[in-house]
């Protein structure tokens, strides 16, 4: 693993500003303190990112675009494979997005806190980015209820159920640690709920 010294000072800055924006919330970190974690000057956070905001934005985009990407390349894969039926590629999809989440489980957990917070970035990032996400669900979804395999009509609640569902352990780690006594940050919980969210999508099936 990479030290501080070998990162570029940009992706110190980076790293160091999700650590403190996960552990202190975006508001309550500054200018100066991210850049005394990452070792740098101040002012090479308005340099590269031209503020607190902008190095908020330029992480919350590269994560939500490293996530598209990881999606349309596994469909695109389920394409190539052919003879797969819209329920298993929803299945695969949806595994491709929790896996993903999973493994940035630190940055995901910090952008669902952020977006429960009104504010002009918030609601670009939910028109762009949640709406996107959205979009693809609902496509597979679709084509589940073209096929007359899809237990109800309402695509779009089916939809909001299931972006839900995905969304909850990186909501409530909290609330699954001491009330369920689970890790939700283990391989075994990892494992447990993917199959119910595979079994969820499988009672919205005929």
């Amino acid at each position: 693993m990479e030290s501080r010294v070998q990162k570029k000072p940009k992706e110190r800055i980076k790293q160091a500003a999700l650590d403190l924006f996960y552990y202190q919330g975006f508001h309550s970190t500054t200018v100066r303190q991210i850049a005394q974690r990452a070792g740098v000057n101040p002012a090479m956070i308005s340099y590269y990112f031209k503020g607190k905001r902008g190095l908020l934005e330029q992480l919350m985009v590269q994560f939500y675009e490293e996530y598209f990407n990881v999606i349309e390349q596994h469909q695109a894969d389920d394409i190539d494979q052919g003879q797969l039926t819209p329920y298993q590629r929803l299945l695969s999809t949806l595994s491709a997005s929790f896996n993903y989440l999973f493994e940035h489980y630190q940055m995901t957990r910090f952008i669902y806190r952020e977006l429960t917070i009104d504010s002009t970035l918030i609601r670009e990032i939910m028109t762009v980015y949640l709406g996107k996400e959205k979009y693809y669900y609902i496509t597979l979804l679709e084509e589940l209820k073209q096929a007359g395999t899809l237990r109800s009509n309402d695509v779009e609640m089916i939809t909001l159920q299931l972006l839900n569902t995905l969304y909850m352990p990186f909501l409530q780690p909290q609330m699954i640690r001491k009330v369920y006594y689970i890790e939700p940050h283990s391989d075994e919980f990892k494992q447990r709920y993917l199959e119910q969210l595979n079994f969820f999508v499988e009672n919205c099936c005929r």
